[in-house]
């Protein structure tokens, strides 16, 4: 055996040494975006809305936009005009009504109902995107599952709202919320310094810890920022700090690691809004799923290194005395644990 392989090993070494050739690792890596690009073209709702998840996911879209104009004190007559003409015609989807035992579908429903029912409050007339009919019809596919007492938004005493941040983690995790509605004032260094030394102790790949945060105080530049991300649109007034979380590239080394620094800067991004709200920290998690062009504006405001890919915007602030959240109703366990016997 020994003979054997002396003989064969001027043949198979450069095979092996051909695997850790700079041209092989390219064609790897060139190969596996390919992969992903087939399989996110395949099954995402940018390409597709034929299954029940995409449908579904698209009217979580929808709702929540609704359930965020509705923490507005002062509501514009027929706010989220398009989101609500577009549910209209998701609501109507047979598979969606079909489907109806399902959290996020049954929420989307009653959301609709609590649109219908604010405005005719206000005394406002909507029956140009809104209908009576319309609204009946929601509320006979809800039936038992109809009920007035349902909100998108919950009222809060700032007091209050802190009352479980040195509670047991279960009682903690379910009070983080996401605020947006901040006095204007700014932390203290010292106590932000206490946030992210918390939020270090995040777990990552072999503890490489590849995530920085990008204290942003400058409010000509965070308002900018903001624009860019385009998610946080009538709260912006009094946003006086913002928190750019980003994961280095620089810390990946195989081709398997390529996506890495997105399940990275996600494990280090919640814990850091678990420490923001220990601290009692108001804050808000800003959606940063953009294209190229949209991190190359945003780079021209803030000197990130390229090496660096933005994860998510975090504004940040004191919380006014009273203030409303969205509900962001969560799944039961029912519908995303999958046992295998």
């Amino acid at each position: 055996m020994k003979k054997i392989k002396q003989i064969l090993r001027p043949l198979y070494l450069p095979i092996v040494n051909y695997k850790d050739s700079n041209f092989y690792k390219g064609y790897e890596l060139i190969s596996n975006f390919f992969e992903d690009y087939l399989l996110y073209k395949k099954y995402s709702i940018v390409f597709s809305k034929k299954d029940i998840k995409n449908k579904e996911a698209d009217l979580i879209l929808h709702y929540h936009s609704i359930e965020k104009g509705m923490l507005f004190t002062k509501m514009k007559s027929g706010f989220a005009k398009n989101r609500v003409e577009n549910l209209h015609r998701m609501l109507d989807d047979s598979e969606v009504k079909a489907n109806m035992n399902r959290d996020q579908i049954k929420t989307a429903y009653r959301i609709m109902c609590e649109y219908y029912e604010l405005h005719q409050k206000a005394n406002y007339d909507i029956s140009t995107i809104y209908t009576l009919e319309q609204y009946n019809v929601y509320k006979n596919i809800l039936s038992n599952s109809y009920t007035t007492d349902f909100s998108g938004k919950i009222n809060w005493i700032r007091d209050t709202f802190y009352n479980d941040v040195k509670s047991d983690f279960h009682n903690f995790a379910h009070s983080r919320k996401s605020v947006r509605e901040f006095t204007g004032e700014k932390i203290e260094s010292s106590i932000l310094k206490k946030v992210i030394d918390l939020a270090n102790t995040a777990p990552s790949v072999c503890n490489r810890q590849a995530s920085n945060i990008y204290l942003l105080e400058d409010k000509d530049k965070i308002e900018k920022v903001l624009e860019i991300q385009a998610g946080f649109a009538g709260y912006t007034d009094n946003v006086s700090q913002l928190l750019v979380l980003t994961n280095d590239r620089k810390y990946y080394y195989t081709v398997g690691e390529r996506n890495q620094f997105y399940i990275d800067g996600g494990a280090y991004l919640m814990n850091l809004l678990y420490a923001l709200h220990y601290y009692k920290i108001a804050n808000c998690p800003a959606n940063w799923g953009k294209t190229k062009s949209d991190d190359q504006l945003v780079r021209k405001i803030i000197a990130i290194p390229e090496a660096e890919k933005i994860i998510c915007m975090v504004p940040i602030g004191i919380a006014k005395d009273s203030f409303r959240t969205t509900l962001s109703l969560r799944r039961s366990h029912s519908e995303n644990l999958i046992c295998f016997k």
